[in-house]
């Protein structure tokens, strides 16, 4: 049984990859096109950024193409009578499933690597290449600034140098609603030793009940939770975040009484991809032992184009739906998700 086992488990495995593959290359096909007509760039420099942008394709086409790819590799099994002779031989539609999400354990382990440790890296890479440095990402104000929160201080930067290094600095201190303080800087640098930042060049105005006062500093260290960790974040897409920085940065808004409603949505859709991955081939056991048996190549693609389109328009709309009503976001993330895989556990066991 292990090796029927590792066949089908194989099978879907190459299928799914495949799909991906081709999904990734018309994917391709099209960036060159539109890059070119675009801004005139050179061939090279309009392929290093379709190439850049291929992981975060292939991780948000990962479960779509692992349903087309199963409806493939299995559906070609199934014209070629081969699980019609499993059957035969005794083995049950359940122990066929178990094979199949033995490859989607492998696929779903993959599609979370990409979204980890590959997409992140190559979406900064890309925002380099298209010319918007580390210092411009930083910027967030109308005015080209940099503004953050950090408890009752309020912080502009008009030159963020880094994550770590900003210049031309002002924090607003506020107590019992009332501004109490405005620190003004040449720089600030992070310690990270010390787990703080240095302001250089600092002026430091008290506003209090007796009236204003000024003092001068060469040095003054502030701590907070405002880290170049948070800061190399704060504009980020949240999609392309790995997950311990995103849950860094929710925690920051969080403590900071600041709206994380779109990182939570994000963290919980890094859960839901993989299990999207499993519940995707969960729906393709169905359809390969009813509708998709007898049918060819195209008609399998048809089928697994307008069952992906389902549930694609169904996560989006109900993930959006979430962050406007206010629904948690582990039920806007999962759900969608759950719905396909009973979806696929009911139609498995009415197979007979």
């Amino acid at each position: 049984m292990w090796i029927l086992t590792a066949y089908l488990a194989r099978n879907v495995i190459a299928a799914s990859l495949v799909a991906l593959v081709a999904i990734l290359a018309l994917d391709f096909v099209f960036s060159l096109v539109d890059g070119v007509a675009d801004d005139g760039a050179s061939t090279a420099e309009v392929l290093y950024k379709a190439l850049l942008s291929a992981p975060a394709l292939a991780y948000e086409a990962f479960p779509f193409a692992t349903l087309i790819g199963a409806l493939m590799g299995l559906g070609a099994l199934a014209a070629r009578q081969e699980l019609t002779a499993m059957r035969a031989a005794g083995v049950s539609v359940l122990q066929i499933a178990r094979a199949v999400l033995l490859g989607g354990v492998v696929l779903a382990v993959l599609a979370t690597a990409i979204g980890e440790y590959v997409v992140p890296p190559a979406e900064r890479q890309a925002a380099a290449v298209r010319g918007h440095a580390e210092a411009d990402e930083l910027r967030t104000g109308p005015d080209g600034a940099l503004w953050a929160r950090d408890g009752v201080d309020f912080l502009r930067v008009d030159r963020p140098r880094s994550a770590s290094h900003l210049e031309s600095l002002t924090l607003y201190r506020f107590a019992q609603g009332r501004l109490s303080k405005r620190i003004e800087a040449e720089a600030a640098h992070y310690e990270h030793e010390e787990d703080r930042w240095r302001l250089e060049g600092v002026t430091v105005v008290a506003f209090g009940d007796g009236g204003v006062s000024r003092e001068t500093h060469e040095q003054w260290s502030w701590t907070g939770t405002l880290t170049p960790d948070v800061l190399a974040v704060v504009v980020a897409d949240p999609e392309t975040l790995p997950v311990p920085d995103l849950w860094t940065y929710i925690r920051y808004l969080e403590a900071n009484e600041l709206e994380s409603g779109p990182y939570r949505l994000a963290l919980w859709e890094k859960v839901a991809t993989p299990l999207a991955t499993l519940a995707m081939l969960l729906v393709t056991i169905p359809l390969v032992f009813t509708a998709v048996r007898s049918a060819g190549a195209g008609q399998r693609i048809v089928i697994g184009i307008l069952v992906g389109v389902v549930f694609f328009l169904a996560n989006r709309a109900l993930g959006q739906a979430g962050v406007v009503y206010g629904l948690p976001p582990s039920l806007s993330a999962l759900l969608p998700v759950a719905a396909f895989a009973v979806l696929g556990v009911w139609g498995t066991l009415r197979v007979r």
